[in-house]
């Protein structure tokens, strides 16, 4: 069995943030890549950690940009890691 824990990013209204549903959706396929959830339809790389963008939201509730980009940094190097 696992330890793994699905990834909790803070949430900002007043700054620019990320879309929810859009940053859930890529760490799920991210997630599913790694082998840590169900498999994606389409499998992420490198590149496409590399190349990710998200809407960006202001006065409204997203997530924070540090955090995601954080994550996604710890994300690329685990994926580079394993397709080496």
């Amino acid at each position: 069995m696992s330890d793994w824990q699905p990834l909790h990013f803070s949430t900002t209204r007043l700054r620019a943030g990320y879309e929810i549903a859009e940053v859930n959706e890529f760490v799920a396929r991210i997630e599913g890549t790694l082998g840590r959830s169900m498999p994606p339809d389409r499998p992420v790389t490198a590149g496409d950690i590399e190349k990710a963008q998200f809407t960006a939201t202001r006065f409204r509730v997203g997530y924070d940009e540090k955090e995601v980009n954080a994550a996604l940094r710890k994300y690329l190097e685990e994926l580079a890691n394993r397709q080496a």
